[in-house]
């Protein structure tokens, strides 16, 4: 009995000594777990703050400045989405591409496209009637400059084709033989600054050429940095063909786009880009040399004006605004620093590819008024619109990428 109770009570001491060092593993795991997440802790705040570090000292291309817009409008009333432009039909499919303006004239199309060339189209045919560059392999971001990329166009009083191109300045082309004649030179320093975007351009019933230089500090191929930026360099000048003379007529224009002259010719309107809205630069009357605001808070992006065949405009977004749905461009306008931490990580196709796919175009009338809207929900057939131009009741709709035009019924 003596040597039972022994043993048991050794027993005991064994099993306490198996607990203590079951304890002491407990801790020294316990000890080894929380170092562990002490390291992690340590090692994450350490890279949170390399991260910052690098952001902050990662250049952005762009210098932001602040600036606000109205809350985005209500699609209601004239704006109440519908389905019509999804019933446009898609013409020279992959035989232009990105056809920005649009002339008809004498059952003639005249456009531009992306890879430098000013096209003319009749009974289908597409052909090449001049080339503005000197580029030979064109289409590609890096021979834009070289190549040279028509914009806006406009025949002139005498039937030439009048033509800006966003690189090499504004020409004159006979559409009979192809020849082309330089009038403005993008190398000549316009009122002391030389135009780094030509944009669009109007003919003046006394022969004076307006047009827009967007931006004296961004050419095309930037113009995502352009809008992100809040660049106020865009401007509206005239240039006289007679005299040689080049006159600036508006300035501190945020992305300065298309121009229209109105019916009598009293003024002319301007496309403000990125503040989503229209002005007006009176050419005549006691307001003469004055601008205001034409069409305020527009539901997108304005890119080409044109007149219709009513007194009205017609009025191309290249992107769309809308209550109660998130807009980048509104939500970043007061925040310089978001505008600046996207341009430091996402590319320029990058940008465009995350812009809302969605087809807009407006008539306006003559008092800036929203009177119609023509939509694409799906983007699928009209993604965007840069340009309306209509001829017996179709509109021809222009974009700055697409590789087609659309041609849509207005009164089938």
């Amino acid at each position: 009995m003596e040597f039972e109770v022994r043993r048991r009570r050794g027993d005991g001491d064994a099993t306490l000594l198996d607990r203590i060092r079951e304890d002491e593993r407990d801790e020294e795991l316990a000890s080894r777990a929380s170092q562990g997440w002490s390291t992690f802790f340590i090692a994450f705040i350490v890279a949170v703050t390399l991260l910052g570090i690098l952001v902050a000292f990662l250049p952005s291309p762009i210098e932001p400045i602040a600036f606000s817009l109205p809350e985005p409008p209500e699609w209601t009333g004239p704006l109440t989405p519908n389905d019509k432009l999804t019933h446009a039909e898609h013409i020279y499919e992959n035989k232009v591409k990105g056809p920005e303006s649009i002339v008809y004239n004498e059952g003639y199309i005249y456009t531009g496209t992306s890879d430098g060339r000013v096209v003319s189209i009749f009974s289908g045919e597409v052909r090449t009637l001049a080339r503005l560059g000197t580029g030979e392999n064109c289409g590609s971001f890096d021979d834009e400059p070289i190549c040279g990329r028509p914009l806006g166009m406009r025949m002139d009083n005498e039937g030439y084709l009048v033509v800006a191109d966003a690189y090499l300045g504004i020409f004159k082309i006979n559409v009979a033989t192809g020849s082309v004649h330089k009038l403005l030179s993008a190398e000549t320093p316009l009122a002391g600054k030389v135009a780094k975007f030509f944009n669009d351009v109007e003919i003046g019933e006394d022969g004076l050429i307006y047009f827009t230089d967007s931006s004296t500090r961004w050419d095309r191929r930037h113009n995502r940095y352009l809008i992100l930026e809040g660049d106020m360099t865009g401007r509206l000048l005239s240039f006289d063909p007679a005299t040689g003379s080049v006159q600036e007529l508006v300035t501190g224009l945020a992305f300065a786009n298309g121009i229209q002259l109105s019916p009598d010719k009293s003024h002319i309107l301007i496309a403000e880009t990125t503040k989503t809205r229209i002005l007006r630069y009176h050419i005549k009357g006691p307001k003469k040399g004055t601008v205001d605001v034409f069409s305020d808070n527009l539901p997108g992006m304005p890119d080409n004006i044109r007149k219709s065949g009513r007194g009205t405009y017609w009025i191309g977004l290249a992107s769309i605004r809308r209550a109660h749905k998130f807009s980048l461009l509104d939500w970043a306008a007061p925040r310089p620093w978001v505008r600046s931490l996207i341009t430091k990580f996402l590319s320029q196709n990058l940008m465009m590819s995350l812009l809302p796919k969605y087809g807009l175009l407006l008539e306006v009338d003559k008092e800036g008024r929203i009177i119609k809207s023509f939509h694409d929900p799906t983007g699928e057939t009209v993604p965007s619109v840069s340009e309306a131009e209509e001829h017996n009741g179709v509109l021809y709709l222009g974009s700055y990428y697409l590789p087609f035009l659309s041609r849509f019924y207005l009164y089938k």
